[in-house]
């Protein structure tokens, strides 16, 4: 069975996996966001509605960055929801193959 301290790491765990994958994401989104705007700052200008006389890589780097964390969190959230379903289904299968081994009696085996 599982204690307490474990499933307080495991938690602790499963949310730092979620705040290194939303931050790395963030990186990602905001220089793919740069790296669009460096190549067509046209098409960015048209795509958002930025303030006129400000920076457009540093607008779509942050845009990019703020996506990001958005992506990121929810991939990486969704990736422990199935981490975290795994692992119960593992204690529930384990308990019943422990129940079925304490029920059979000694010379017969299944």
């Amino acid at each position: 069975m599982m204690n307490t301290e474990d499933a307080v790491k495991t938690a602790i765990g499963f949310f730092v996996v979620i705040l290194v994958g939303a931050l790395v994401s963030s990186l990602a989104g905001g220089a793919f966001g740069a790296m669009v705007a460096t190549v067509s700052p046209e098409f960015v200008r048209g795509l958002f509605c930025c303030p006129a006389g400000t920076g457009i890589v540093r607008y779509a780097f942050a845009v990019g960055m703020i996506w990001g964390v958005f992506i990121g969190a929810a991939v990486s959230g969704f990736a422990c929801f199935l981490a975290a379903v795994l692992k119960i289904l593992r204690i529930r299968f384990e308990y019943r193959k422990s129940q079925e081994t304490d029920n059979t009696p000694e010379g017969v085996r299944r």
